[in-house]
């Protein structure tokens, strides 16, 4: 097989799992936010204690 097919083949794979990756990490940002989000609503909507 010709070396630059293989190199080539293996750039894609990166690039894939590349933005696969990126793709994971905004999912999980989104969920961070959205938990925060709830946090916060949940602590206004509670009587402040003291």
């Amino acid at each position: 097989m010709d070396p630059d097919v293989d190199i080539q083949k293996f750039a894609e794979k990166l690039v894939k799992a590349g933005r696969e990756g990126v793709a994971w990490e905004r999912k999980k940002l989104e969920w961070i936010l959205e938990e925060k989000e709830k946090q916060q609503s949940e602590e206004k909507t509670q009587p402040a204690k003291g």
